[in-house]
């Protein structure tokens, strides 16, 4: 058989087995990604866009600081602590606030105005010690703010396990800010 022959049938098997793999993982009630094989057979992989985040709707109350949110989810006061980051302090009773903590809760509040409908998408656990609601938290327009305030250096990247899920996303926002020393790593600031 020819090489293009054989590349043709790989490629056939592959797309029905990614086909098949997809359809199971909808049937299943996990996120379908979608599969595609470039034109030298390559599977590439495209998950729902960010403004389908699939969740639970709530709307903002209040920001209290870069990494916690109050939301009235289902008329239910609830506080909501944004996986996979760790912001300055600027709030708390019993430690100093930190440097970048009071940009880090504007920012925050910057996507996540009062009155503004978002959507929260969750790990494994969804309450920490505190009873905080843990979650990631989606803008209408679809950002994760996670990945923002790492984005913009205002958010180390973290993992309590076993909530990992948005890790990775946030690690690279991170490294993006550490590469162009974008806040916590901006060398002319004493933080960094």
């Amino acid at each position: 058989m020819g090489r293009a022959r054989r590349r043709g049938a790989r490629r056939r098997v592959l797309s029905a087995a990614l086909a098949a793999a997809a359809a199971g993982a909808a049937l299943a009630g996990c996120d379908v990604v979608t599969v595609t094989l470039g034109s030298d057979g390559t599977p590439t992989t495209q998950s729902p866009s960010a403004g389908q985040a699939e969740g639970t709707p709530a709307v903002v109350e209040r920001v209290v600081d870069g990494d916690t949110v109050i939301v009235d989810l289902d008329g239910e006061r609830q506080r909501v602590r944004l996986l996979n980051i760790d912001t300055p302090e600027s709030v708390a009773e019993d430690r100093p606030v930190e440097c970048l903590g009071p940009e880090a809760s504007e920012l925050a509040a910057d996507l996540l105005p009062a009155g503004a409908e978002v959507t929260l998408v969750f790990d494994e656990d969804r309450f920490d010690d505190y009873d905080r609601m843990l979650a990631a938290v989606y803008t209408e327009d679809g950002r994760n703010v996670s990945v923002e305030l790492a984005r913009a250096g205002l958010a180390e990247a973290i993992t309590v396990q076993p909530n990992d899920r948005f890790r990775p996303e946030v690690q690279e926002a991170m490294e993006e800010a550490q590469d162009a020393n974008r806040g916590l790593w901006d060398p002319s600031l004493p933080c960094a």
